[in-house]
């Protein structure tokens, strides 16, 4: 006969490993973040590609941003465009940036401000911040527009964006801030 502390402590530990094994691709996708955060990076890209290999939008984007910095650019840009298939803001907005960049595909600024707008239309931040920037420095094909980029950084900062702004221009003849050399 089996000890009651001990058959209690095997009914636990099953537990916890069943519920280990039947974890849906949103459990595993916030385990791989824990993971992610706590410095295993392996672990966390095993976890989200079976999450992504489920077809779970966050797991592909997740994924997705980490092959980027990893440079895998062709894999990142693939799991970038499963999530947008699926209507994922942050996977839209993820192929225009690839597009922006001419990572995985060719640089394209017209095809970048599309999936843009697209994420954008969600109120997706990133997206929209984004455009404020181009039309601000007259990027992605669209010509400077203080007005418009006023405009989206405005919608940027009501959703709890940033309004992109350029760097202050020191005006001719106005005192430099870096001390004089002697």
């Amino acid at each position: 006969m089996t000890p009651r502390p001990f058959r209690r402590a095997l009914v636990i530990l099953f537990a916890g490993l069943a519920a280990t094994a039947f974890a849906g691709p949103a459990e595993d996708t916030e385990r791989a973040e824990q993971s992610y955060r706590s410095g295993d990076v392996v672990g966390a890209v095993a976890l989200l590609r079976g999450a992504a290999n489920a077809n779970y939008a966050p797991a592909q984007v997740r994924l997705a941003a980490i092959l980027d910095a990893a440079e895998e650019d062709a894999a990142a840009l693939e799991l970038y465009r499963k999530a947008a298939a699926q209507g994922d803001a942050a996977g839209e907005y993820g192929v225009g940036l690839m597009h922006a960049k001419g990572e995985g595909t060719k640089k394209d600024g017209v095809e970048a401000l599309r999936w843009y707008r697209q994420a954008a239309a969600k109120n997706y931040v990133p997206a929209i911040e984004a455009i404020a920037w181009a039309y601000l420095t007259g990027d992605l094909g669209l010509a400077r527009d203080p007005n418009e980029a006023e405009a989206w950084g405005e919608r940027a900062a009501k959703l709890g964006g940033r309004k992109p702004a350029l760097p202050p221009v020191a005006k001719p003849g106005a005192a430099s801030a870096a001390p004089a050399k002697k």
